[in-house]
């Protein structure tokens, strides 16, 4: 659609909106609903249940049909759809990579974002977040394709009960977590669970260690430049290697996923460490059949990364957009039901609903959960919330240079590939892309 057409679309709209004020569902319901289409990968099913009916029960004009997979199947779903124009009107995104991989089919939101919140609306985010709504757009492209919902910091969650049944300490040093890893294995458990053959944890893995390394570097490489085989870089890669051949990582993690596999071994407590975020908190909210120790999440804690360096600190706190939201082209059939919609799942009645289930933490400023929390679940989500504002970007921007750093990670801790091979292999790809203007 031409600027002008969407302009004088986005008139119309508002003009209806002045008249009909907070009617405009009551006045749609006078007539046909409007149905709109959602896929996502998160909030859970059973949250976006309670999202939907939040939704509708204000909005009778119009009805949510929506779609949660598992993420593997859904980004394979979604790019089906892509590939034979079937995309449903909203779409659940990760900053950079995914968003875009999918931009081609996205609707620039700076127009409707300000009509919601105002000229400042991005200061209504914590500053990891606003970076990523721009991260991965080409030169000069100042649009934002996605919205975030929800926020999230990263670290590492461990069972405590476990650590104190074998009078283990946190790790804070590599070989500290070499040496619980040692005593975890023995004691029949799996150390350190890392699903490798998920690109996402990958990356998030390796800027654990690169951001200790070398955090600059590892900041500039997210936004395309080729600074992948500094020497820090190649450290951290390094370091990646030493998680295999030390034990830290379970054998065969090249071919097992963070989710569900992990996570269900985690939460069943036969895993003592795994690289997880805030998002774990939802544990708590989950229905059952759930150990009453999970449910609390009694039975865990967190702390950051070891440092992996003589004399270095644990890793920086890494983190931003968990899940955020975009509006597809074919939205744009029945635009008004869907923007209302998007600003609810950001700003309003549907996100209030997944913070009550603790899906994860609120990217939209003046947000909290409104349950009663336990108190070592209160003490987790507060000390989440004073991190959030001080995290380090988590995302690569760039889908193809991403892709070669997970290519390089796997080929680096399966033995055919030398640290310094495989960080100069995602440093040709940083630098045909560049020169691309990709």
């Amino acid at each position: 659609m031409r600027k002008s057409a969407w302009w004088q679309r986005v008139s119309l709209w508002c003009a209806a909106a002045a008249v009909a004020g907070a009617s405009w569902a009551g006045s749609a319901a006078a007539s046909s609903p409007v149905t709109v289409t959602l896929w996502s990968w998160s909030p859970l099913s059973t949250t976006m249940q309670k999202m939907v009916a939040a939704f509708e029960k204000a909005h009778p004009g119009i009805v949510i049909k929506p779609q949660i997979q598992p993420s593997s199947t859904y980004w394979t779903s979604l790019k089906a759809a892509a590939a034979s124009g079937t995309l449903p009107d909203i779409i659940g995104l990760s900053a950079g990579v995914n968003t875009q991989l999918y931009r081609p089919f996205l609707q620039p939101l700076n127009s409707f974002a300000a009509r919601s919140w105002g000229s400042n609306w991005r200061s209504r985010f914590p500053l990891a977040v606003d970076h990523q709504m721009l991260l991965g757009n080409p030169k000069g492209n100042h649009n934002v394709y996605m919205l975030p919902e929800e926020a999230e910091v990263l670290n590492v969650w461990y069972n405590r009960q476990i650590f104190k049944k074998l009078h283990l300490a946190i790790p804070r040093t590599l070989p500290q977590l070499v040496k619980v890893s040692r005593a975890l294995d023995k004691a029949g458990y799996i150390a350190f669970f890392q699903g490798a053959e998920a690109a996402n944890f990958d990356q998030w893995m390796f800027m654990e260690l690169a951001d200790q390394t070398d955090q600059t570097g590892m900041l500039e490489a997210q936004i395309g430049k080729p600074t992948w085989t500094q020497p820090g870089m190649v450290r951290a890669m390094a370091a990646w290697k030493q998680l295999f051949t030390d034990g830290v990582i379970q054998q065969g993690a090249l071919g097992q996923f963070q989710y569900p596999t992990g996570a269900n071994l985690f939460a069943a407590g036969r895993v003592g460490m795994m690289l997880l975020g805030s998002w774990w908190l939802q544990e708590a909210e989950l229905p059952p059949p759930q150990p009453a120790e999970v449910k609390n999440l009694q039975a865990f804690g967190t702390f950051p990364f070891p440092a992996i360096t003589p004399g270095g600190h644990p890793s920086p706190y890494i983190g931003g957009i968990d899940v955020g939201f975009g509006l597809t082209k074919a939205a744009k059939a029945h635009e008004a039901a869907a923007e209302a919609v998007l600003k609810s799942i950001v700003s309003g009645r549907m996100e209030q609903q997944a913070l009550n289930t603790l899906n994860d933490l609120p990217a939209f400023a003046g947000f909290k959960p409104t349950i009663p929390l336990t108190r070592h679940l209160n003490a987790l989500y507060t000390r989440y919330l004073k991190i959030l504002p001080h995290t380090i970007s988590h995302e690569i921007g760039n889908p193809v240079i991403g892709q070669a750093l997970v290519n390089a990670m796997q080929g680096v801790a399966s033995g055919k590939l030398t640290p310094s091979q495989g960080m100069a292999s995602v440093n040709a790809v940083a630098i045909q892309q560049e020169k691309s203007g990709s």
